[in-house]
């Protein structure tokens, strides 16, 4: 098994940095010092999200500076993801600096421009949409200062959303809570309440990559309980917005070892989906059967219980998700399968996570570990997941692509 997917000499070198003693860091974070032994030593490739969160913590680290998270995306044209950073930090965004030169754009084709850009997200195409994003994102600066804020609001949101997501898919952490930012604010400037809400949960999902966990469920709950409908509501955008909220609560309280309040949650989200009666994707937000079904599973795996993870995966509709969010539900299909002992059958679904994008596979830390788990199975790789393997191993320790 190649080393470079292992934690282990990152952990080392943060920890000694930080003049800390294995012993040291086991007590600041609250894990054993057998398991940060193991992780160092290499005996252990990964560990548990949470066990990792409590690390980083102790070190005083963000996540991503530990599991290694960098940019790796291939550039596809003359703009990269340091581009999309930079847009987000424009200084002309500061008080006092928002005059702007250049002619105004149709709002609707600023729209359109959005409508592709999701595409290229959800379609793992992180190059494309690191392409696109600085121009989009300048268009419609020009457009508010030219028009008002009202035409572009939510093209200028979605924008900011789309990069905030990138952001932290490349290991960009405070850019992407500026970029969720600027995008909830954009969101206030329109009319569309749901909208402003779905804007917040990308914000809930962010501090949950980072390991923010109360903060994040605090969040999800709160915006959830501010557009909560009625059981006669016929507005389907409501309950997607609602629903979505329910659901990122689920995963937080699963991520935090929760996993009672995890399932309060995703009850309440499952009525809501009954409700709703079948899968819907407004504002690219997902809602429905499917959509509680994939977290159901999510959280139990998260919970260590593949056969009930496996149970909740047999009813996904993988039509009725984006591909990366099936990619995401067949990592953790994947780890449920590992976990039953199902090695074979575990690497062919994570290959067909690793085969809907590979871009997007390579930006994943679960990907990192579901691989790790498989290999350490293996006294021989096959082809698939020495494939993936070397997938997730690409780029470690660089800075980027830029």
């Amino acid at each position: 098994m190649d080393d470079t997917i292992s934690i282990g000499p990152r952990l080392r070198k943060l920890r000694t940095d930080h003049g800390m003693t294995q012993a040291q860091l086991a007590r600041r974070s609250g894990v054993s010092v057998e398991l940060i032994s193991k992780l160092e030593r290499g005996s252990r490739k990964t560990a548990k999200l949470t066990s990792l969160t409590k690390i980083a913590r102790g070190l005083d680290e963000d996540l991503s500076v530990l599991v290694g998270k960098s940019n790796r995306v291939q550039r596809v044209g003359e703009a990269g993801v340091l581009a999309v950073r930079d847009a987000v930090s424009d200084p002309a965004l500061l008080p006092g600096m928002d005059e702007e030169d250049g002619e105004p754009s149709d709002p609707g084709e600023l729209w359109r421009q959005v409508e592709r850009a999701y595409g290229a997200y959800f379609a793992g195409h992180f190059g494309a949409l690191a392409c696109a994003l600085p121009n989009l994102l300048a268009e419609c600066r020009v457009t508010r200062h030219a028009l008002g804020p009202g035409p572009v609001a939510a093209a200028y949101a979605h924008a900011y959303q789309l990069a905030a997501c990138l952001m932290i898919h490349t290991g960009k952490d405070d850019a992407s809570l500026l970029a969720s930012e600027r995008g909830i604010q954009a969101a206030t400037e329109g009319d569309d309440e749901y909208r402003l809400a779905t804007l917040y949960g990308t914000y809930t999902w962010i501090l949950l990559r980072m390991g923010r966990h109360h903060q994040a469920e605090s969040l999800a709950v709160r915006t959830a309980e501010s557009i909560e409908p009625s059981w006669s509501t016929t507005d389907r955008r409501q309950l997607t917005a609602w629903g979505g909220q329910l659901l990122h609560a689920a995963v937080v309280a699963g991520a935090a070892e929760r996993h009672d309040d995890a399932q309060q949650y995703l009850a309440r989200a499952r009525a809501g989906a009954e409700l709703m009666g079948e899968d819907r994707h407004d504002y690219w937000v997902s809602f429905g059967p499917t959509s509680v079904a994939m977290q159901e599973a999510h959280v139990w795996t998260a919970a260590d219980q593949p056969g009930k993870a496996l149970e909740a995966s047999a009813r996904v509709d993988p039509r009725a998700l984006f591909p990366i969010s099936y990619a995401r539900h067949s990592l953790n299909e994947a780890a449920a399968l590992e976990r039953r002992r199902s090695v074979d059958e575990a690497i062919a679904v994570a290959d067909r996570a690793y085969s809907i994008s590979p871009e997007w596979f390579r930006h994943q830390r679960v990907a990192n570990s579901v691989v790790a788990d498989l290999a350490a199975r293996k006294t021989q790789l096959p082809e698939a997941l020495r494939r993936m393997a070397e997938a997730v191993s690409e780029g470690q320790g660089m800075q980027g692509s830029e």
